[in-house]
Order: C-alpha cells, then sequence, then structure tokens
C-alpha cells in the first residue's frame, strides 16, 4: 500500500520533507528580515563612517555572501535536497554569530545606540535562526 504522500510523488522530483520544507521557508524569512537592516535603510539608521571602507564594503560581502548561501539552500531543500540543509545550518550559525556580535557592540561599532526596531528585528531573527537549525538537523535526522 503506497504512503499517502507517495502517491503525487513526481518520479523526477524528490519532495522535501515536513521539517526541511519549513526550515527553508523560515530561512527565507529570515533572509528578508536581515535585508530591512540594510545600513542607511529605515531601520538601520547608525552611522558606520569610522569602520572605514575596507571594513564596511568587506562586511557587507560577507552580508551577501551569507544571504547567497541561505537562499541558495532554502531552494535547494524546497527541490527536496535533505543535504543543503547542511548549508542552512551553516547560515543559520552565520546569521546567529552577526546578531550576537552587533547587539553585544563587538561589530560593527559604532557612535549611535542600536534603534529598538533594529534590535527588537535581531533578536527575533536571532531566535528564528534557531528554529531554522532545529528543523535543518530534525530534516538530517539527528533530532
Amino acid at each position: 500500500m503506497a504512503h499517502s504522500s507517495q502517491i503525487n510523488a513526481s518520479p523526477t522530483r524528490p519532495i522535501a520533507s515536513q521539517p526541511t520544507a519549513t526550515a527553508a521557508k523560515l530561512m527565507l524569512v529570515l533572509v528578508a528580515s536581515f535585508v530591512t537592516l540594510v545600513p542607511g535603510g529605515p531601520i538601520e539608521t547608525r552611522d558606520f563612517s569610522g569602520l572605514g571602507g575596507t571594513v564596511f564594503w568587506g562586511f557587507n560581502a560577507f552580508l551577501i555572501a551569507l544571504a547567497l548561501l541561505a537562499v541558495g539552500s532554502a531552494v535547494a531543500m524546497l527541490r527536496g535536497s535533505a543535504t543543503a540543509s547542511w548549508g542552512a545550518i551553516v547560515a543559520a550559525w552565520g546569521y546567529i554569530f552577526v546578531v550576537l556580535l552587533d547587539l553585544g557592540h563587538v561589530f560593527p561599532t559604532s557612535p549611535d545606540p542600536i534603534p529598538l526596531m533594529l534590535g527588537l528585528i535581531e533578536i527575533l531573527d536571532f531566535i528564528l535562526a534557531f528554529y531554522v537549525l532545529a528543523l535543518a538537523h530534525r530534516g538530517l535526522g539527528h533530532i
């Protein structure tokens, strides 16, 4: 007897497991949320001119690479790749690392205080990243 999830399965495209698909969708929400925090935008209003061009653009390059890894992993997971969960795990840890450095006033530093909305979004993203971690590990059969 065929399992209900196998009845409509395409032979050429595997179906993502529920934890993997959920992790992928939440990873896309996490990336979208981080995009709203671009310096000079409506939420991130701090002055980072003291960092210098190389450090500022190097950090932005890191954030762009992190977003590309996250989006690529999410798309692959939605297409049924369980191994793409490893990319999601790395990206989630990257986002956790960035939030901890910022909220801990380690990097990037600015003479301006962290705006309230920025702090709230970062805390929510921190929680969301841990949720993505748990779901990605579950999708890999670790939990």
